[in-house]
C-alpha cells in the first residue's frame, strides 16, 4: 500500500515523500520510500512500485539483494549436505571459495573483472588450469541453484563472460587425463613397505590386503569401504556395490560386481568383526598409501591409479571390453578407455610368434617425376606397354604410384581431373581398369591385404604405396 506524505525542507521548499509497504500475516515484508519535488513524480513511483511488487519473485529478489556470495555457497553447501548430494571433491571446493575474497561480496555487485582476478589469482598461487576450473564450476552451479531454486537476483552472465576470457587465456582448462600405472617393482616395494605397517602394533588397518583388493576389483577407494557383508552373493561370487559412481545416475546406481581372481579369497580372509567388509577410514589408507610412496621415493603415483591399473589388466588377460565394463562400472567405451593404459609388451602374450619371413630380394624401386616406381617399372612408357596401351593415353595422368611385382600382382595410382584413381592387378594380368578411390580407402585395401600381399602373406608393395599417396597428397 502506497502512503504519500507532504514537507517542508529547512531551505522552505515543498518536497513529497512515498512509500510502499507490503505486508504479509500483518508483518511488513517489504518497504521503499523515495522523495519527490512534485507530487504528481511521487505518485508515478509509488503506482510502478505497487505494480512492481506485486510481480512473482519480486520480494524474494529485494530481500536477496544484500546477501553475499558465502552465505549462498553455505546455504548451496548444506543443502546438498542434507540431501546426500555432496561429494568430497566438491566439499573442498567449496571450503576454498569460502576462504576467497569473492565470499564476502554482496551477489549483485560481483563484476566480471572480480571473477578474473580471482582466477588470475588461483593462477598465480599455482593452481593447475583444470583446478581452476573447478572453482567456476562450483561458483556456477551454486548461482544457478539460487537462481531457480530460491530466486535469488543471482545473475551468471558475468560469470559466463569472466569464463570466456580466463578459457582463452589458459586460466581455465580441462583436466589432462592420467597414464600412470605403477610398474612391477613400484608395486612390489609398496606392498612391502605397506605389509611392514601392518606387523606394527598399531596397525590394524589391512593396507596390503586392501591394495590387492583394489586393483583385482577395479574398485575405488570409497566403494571399498562400503561394502557389507550382506551383500555378498556366496553361490556367484558376487557383490553388491551400493550408489556406484555414474556421471548421469549419480545416486542409485547399484551394481553387482564379480570378484575375480585374489579378489575372493581377500575378502573370506577379512575377519567378520563389523557390518563392513573393510570397517576402516579410507582417508587413513590413502594417507599410508601416500606416505610409502614419499618413503620410497614413488612419485607421481596415487592410489586411484590403481583403478587405471586393474582395468588394463584385465585387458592385458585378453577380456573384451564389456567383460571388463561389468567389473569397472563403465557404461559406455568412451568413458572405458580414459582408464585404460594397455603396455605395448603385454600383447606378445595375446598373439603366437609369427614365423620368420624367408629371405626375398627387395623391389628395385626408383623416382621418376615426383613418382614412385617399383619392381620392372621405371617410367610411364614401361606401364604403357605393360597395359598395352599408347604413351599419349597417360599422359594427362599424374602417376604418383606404380608397382610390377610379376605374380604377384601390380597397382598404378594417378591422378587424373584432381581425381585420385587406382588400376591394381591381383595376379599376372595386366588389366587396365582404373577405378576413383581415396587416400583413406587405398590405406585400407593396403592394411587388411586387398591390396600389395603376397600368397606367403608378406608385404609387396603396400606400406610404400601408403606412404607414396600420403607424401604426395601432403604437399597438395
Amino acid at each position: 500500500m502506497a502512503t504519500i506524505t507532504k514537507y517542508r525542507k529547512k531551505n522552505g521548499e515543498l518536497s513529497y515523500s512515498a512509500t510502499v509497504r507490503v505486508k504479509q500475516g500483518g508483518k511488513v515484508i517489504f518497504s521503499a520510500s523515495r522523495s519527490f519535488p512534485k507530487e504528481s513524480l511521487a505518485r508515478d513511483w509509488a503506482k510502478r512500485t505497487e505494480i512492481a511488487a506485486a510481480s512473482p519473485g519480486f520480494i524474494e529478489q529485494q530481500a536477496a539483494a544484500g546477501v553475499t556470495l558465502g552465505e549462498v555457497l553455505i546455504r548451496y553447501r548444506d543443502e546438498m549436505a542434507q540431501q546426500d548430494r555432496l561429494g568430497r571433491t566438491k566439499g573442498y571446493v567449496l571450503q576454498a571459495l569460502l576462504r576467497s575474497s569473492l565470499a564476502d561480496m554482496p551477489i549483485g555487485d560481483i563484476q566480471t573483472d572480480d571473477f578474473l582476478d580471482y582466477g588470475r589469482l588461483r593462477q598465480a598461487e599455482g593452481a593447475s588450469p583444470a583446478t581452476v576450473f573447478q572453482d567456476f564450476s562450483a561458483l556456477h552451479t551454486a548461482l544457478s541453484h539460487a537462481k531457480t531454486s530460491w530466486q535469488m537476483p543471482a545473475d551468471t552472465q558475468r560469470l559466463d563472460s569472466a569464463l570466456h576470457q580466463l578459457r582463452a587465456s589458459g586460466v581455465i582448462g580441462k583436466s589432462r587425463q592420467r597414464d600412470r600405472r605403477p610398474t612391477e617393482d613400484e608395486l612390489v616395494r609398496i606392498l612391502e613397505w605397506l605389509a611392514a605397517r601392518q606387523r606394527h602394533q598399531n596397525g590394524h588397518i589391512p593396507h596390503y590386503d586392501i591394495v590387492r583388493f583394489a586393483i583385482a576389483t577395479c574398485m575405488r577407494l570409497s566403494e571399498i569401504g562400503r561394502i557389507r557383508w550382506d551383500d555378498l552373493d556366496e553361490s556367484k561370487r558376487l557383490v553388491l556395490v551400493r550408489e556406484r559412481k555414474d556421471p548421469s545416475n549419480k545416486y542409485t546406481n547399484d551394481q553387482w560386481l564379480p570378484l575375480l581372481g585374489e579378489a575372493w579369497d581377500i575378502v573370506q580372509a577379512q575377519p567378520r568383526m563389523d557390518e563392513r567388509i573393510f570397517p576402516y577410514k579410507m582417508d587413513s589408507v590413502s594417507a599410508a598409501w601416500e606416505r610409502g610412496c614419499k618413503a620410497l621415493g614413488i612419485y607421481n603415483l596415487r592410489f586411484h591409479d590403481l583403478r587405471h591399473h586393474g582395468v588394463s589388466l584385465l585387458f592385458e588377460q585378453g577380456l573384451a571390453i564389456q567383460e571388463v565394463a561389468l567389473v569397472s562400472g563403465h557404461k559406455t567405451w568412451t568413458n572405458l578407455k580414459r582408464y585404460t593404459n594397455l603396455r605395448p609388451e603385454s600383447l606378445h602374450d595375446k598373439l603366437p610368434r609369427a614365423a620368420v619371413e624367408p629371405h626375398r630380394p627387395a623391389l628395385i624401386t626408383s623416382q621418376s617425376a615426383g613418382a614412385l616406381y617399383m619392381g620392372g617399372w621405371q617410367n610411364p612408357h614401361d606401364i604403357a606397354r605393360a597395359f598395352d596401351l599408347d604413351d599419349e593415353d597417360l599422359q594427362t595422368m599424374e602417376i604418383i604410384f606404380a608397382a610390377d611385382c610379376g605374380a604377384n600382382g601390380a597397382c598404378v595410382v594417378f591422378l587424373d581431373g584432381g581425381t585420385l584413381f587406382a588400376a591394381a592387378c591381383p595376379d599376372a594380368a595386366r588389366d587396365w581398369l582404373p577405378e576413383p578411390t581415396s587416400l583413406n580407402k587405398l590405406r585400407h585395401r593396403a592394411m587388411t591385404g586387398k591390396l600389395g600381399r603376397a600368397p606367403d602373406g608378406t608385404n609387396t608393395y603396400g606400406r610404400q604405396l601408403v606412404e607414396s599417396i600420403t607424401q604426395r597428397l601432403s604437399q597438395g
